[in-house]
């Protein structure tokens, strides 16, 4: 006799919004920008490599237990592995290589993401929350405190830490991850 395990998978429904007014009742099944399908909203699996040329993984990642929120992709590279695997802006980081991202810092997330050369990443399409915590992060202003420098993996011909100091950096660039 063949005994069959069990999987149960964890689902978070996101949180219910309103169809926007301008879309008519009879449309708001199929309409794009109002749908009841929770299929994106389901967890998914990734593996994202870094560009061998430029050692980038190829988005940019915003968030954390810090602002009260999760960590959440803002921007994917295009042409990168990151796109191709299919990460999205909006979609939230459940865990990277084992790491549980959902309680996560920014700064800690940031370490665990630099340090490696391959992403295991479980992610969730999430837009709901992503606004919020948009919306959250933008309340911090210029100086929102989310480490910025340590967005990039070492290069090894990086420039020793007391030149790095006189350099001015500009606080509108999105860190590349």
């Amino acid at each position: 006799m063949m005994m069959m395990a069990e999987r149960k998978i964890r689902v978070m429904l996101p949180q219910y919004e309103h169809p926007p007014p301008w879309i008519p009742p009879e449309e708001q099944a199929s309409h794009p920008d109002y749908s009841s399908d929770l299929t994106p909203a389901l967890p998914r699996s990734l593996k994202i490599r870094r560009d061998p040329d430029t050692q980038q993984l190829g988005f940019v990642a915003r968030g954390g237990k810090d602002f009260g929120t999760g960590i959440f992709i803002s921007q994917v590279d295009s042409g990168t592995d990151a796109e191709s695997q299919g990460l999205k802006e909006g979609d939230q980081i459940l865990s990277a290589n084992g790491f549980d991202f959902e309680e996560m810092d920014h700064k800690a997330a940031v370490g665990v993401m630099a340090s490696a050369q391959q992403l295991q990443l479980n992610v969730k399409y999430f837009p709901y929350a992503y606004n919020q915590m948009i919306r959250r992060t933008e309340a911090y202003g210029p100086e929102i405190p989310d480490n910025r420098q340590e967005h990039t993996a070492p290069q090894p011909t990086q420039t020793p830490p007391e030149q790095t100091a006189t350099k001015k950096k500009s606080s509108r660039k999105k860190p590349q991850l």
